[in-house]
C-alpha cells in the first residue's frame, strides 16, 4: 500500500464544509424538480464522505512548508 499523504490541519473541516453545501444544494434541486442531478450529487455526497473517512486515517502535518513528495 502507499503512503497515505499528510492531512493539513484545515482539511477535516474543509471537507465538512464541502459535505455541508453539498447537502443543501441537493435539496435545492430536489425543490426545483431535479431528481436526476441531485441523484448525481448524492453519488458525490457518498463519495465526499469517503474522502472525510480517508482523511480521518491519514496522519496529520502541522505545516505544509518544505513537505516533499516521496516516490
Amino acid at each position: 500500500m502507499s503512503r497515505l499523504k499528510p492531512a493539513s490541519p484545515r482539511s477535516k473541516h474543509q471537507i465538512d464544509d464541502a459535505l455541508k453545501l453539498m447537502r443543501r444544494a441537493r435539496g435545492l434541486l430536489r425543490e426545483a424538480g431535479a431528481p436526476k442531478a441531485a441523484t448525481r450529487l448524492h453519488g458525490a455526497i457518498n463519495s465526499a464522505e469517503g474522502a472525510r473517512r480517508h482523511c480521518e486515517r491519514r496522519p496529520r502535518c502541522r505545516d505544509h512548508v518544505g513537505l516533499a513528495r516521496r516516490r
